[in-house]
Parts: structure tokens; C-alpha cells; sequence
């Protein structure tokens, strides 16, 4: 079974299963507006992700704490700057717009560039082995990737078996 960026989203944002779809599209548009600002530059104000994700800078503000206890990184003015993808080094570096950032974690490199319609250079290392990672991906589709036989396995909440990235030679 193969499963598209958009079904990995969808399920992302519905794992609270009680909130109203209103709210899944106000978190999708803002995570969304998180990411592109971020992308831009580094630190981003509540009042910037408010106009960009269209929401009150009071429900900006709600929103980027209740975001900060799955990690995401603010800076000692409660600005933005990090939210899957940041300026800080990690393992995962990731080059868009001629700019180096730096993604929390290979499946983050990998939906990173559909949400910011751009293509990304990502370089990641095999925890499993420590070779090093390459590979290009566009908004539509991976592009480029080596070595050979690299492999992502992602669980996707909901669904009953694993989504599997295996190469353009294997069968999903």
C-alpha cells in the first residue's frame, strides 16, 4: 500500500481525534505558516505567524505554547525558531532557497518541501550504519537519492500497515 504527502498530513493532524475540523485547518494552516517563516529567516514573532496563518495574535500566541511542549524551539522573547525545521545543526541539514537549515528528523527533510513548494538538498546520516545520506526531494515527489537501497519506514497514525519508501525499484 502507498500512501501520497497528503494522506501522511491528514493523518498527522487528525491524531486528536476530538477536535473540530475548523481547528485541524487552523493547526495545518499554522504549522504551514511555521515552517515557510522559518524557511525565510529566524527568529519569527507571534504577530508575523499571526498574519501569515491568519489568526489573532492572541491565538498565535495559544497556539505556539501549546506547539512548545512537542519541542518547538522559541527563543528567550517567545519568537519562533525552530518547528521541524530550524537554524540549529542537527544530524539532518537541509538546503532550500540557497539557505542551510537544518530538519528534527529524516521524515521532517522529507515533508518539508511540499509544504514549502520548494526543492530541498538534504544530507542525513544512517543511524543504523553512519553512512551518509543524500538525496534531492521536490514538492511533487522525491527527485534524487543515494546510496542505493536507502530505506524509510514511517507508521502513519490510523493506518494498518507502515508507509515504506524503499527506492524507485521496489515495490510499496
Amino acid at each position: 500500500m502507498s500512501y501520497e504527502f497528503a494522506d501522511v498530513r491528514r493523518a498527522w493532524l487528525a491524531t486528536n481525534g476530538s477536535d473540530s475540523a475548523e481547528e485541524v485547518a487552523t493547526r495545518a494552516r499554522f504549522f504551514s505558516a511555521m515552517v515557510r517563516a522559518i524557511a525565510e529567516a529566524s527568529p519569527v514573532s507571534p504577530e508575523r505567524l499571526a498574519g501569515a496563518a491568519e489568526v489573532s495574535t492572541k491565538r498565535a500566541a495559544e497556539l505556539i505554547r501549546s506547539l512548545s511542549a512537542s519541542g518547538v524551539q522559541l527563543d528567550d522573547d517567545g519568537n519562533l525558531v525552530g518547528a521541524a525545521l530550524t537554524p540549529v545543526p542537527t544530524p539532518h541539514r537541509f538546503r532550500v532557497n540557497g539557505r542551510d537549515l537544518y530538519a528534527w528528523c529524516a521524515l521532517d527533510a522529507l515533508f518539508l518541501p511540499g509544504l514549502l513548494g520548494a526543492t530541498a538538498d538534504v544530507e542525513s546520516t544512517c543511524p543504523a550504519t553512519g553512512a551518509e545520506i543524500r538525496l534531492t526531494v521536490s514538492p511533487p515527489a522525491r527527485a534524487d537519492y543515494a546510496p542505493a537501497g536507502t530505506v524509510l519506514t514511517v507508521v502513519v497514525p490510523g493506518a494498518s500497515v507502515p508507509l515504506g519508501s524503499t527506492g524507485p525499484d521496489s515495490p510499496t
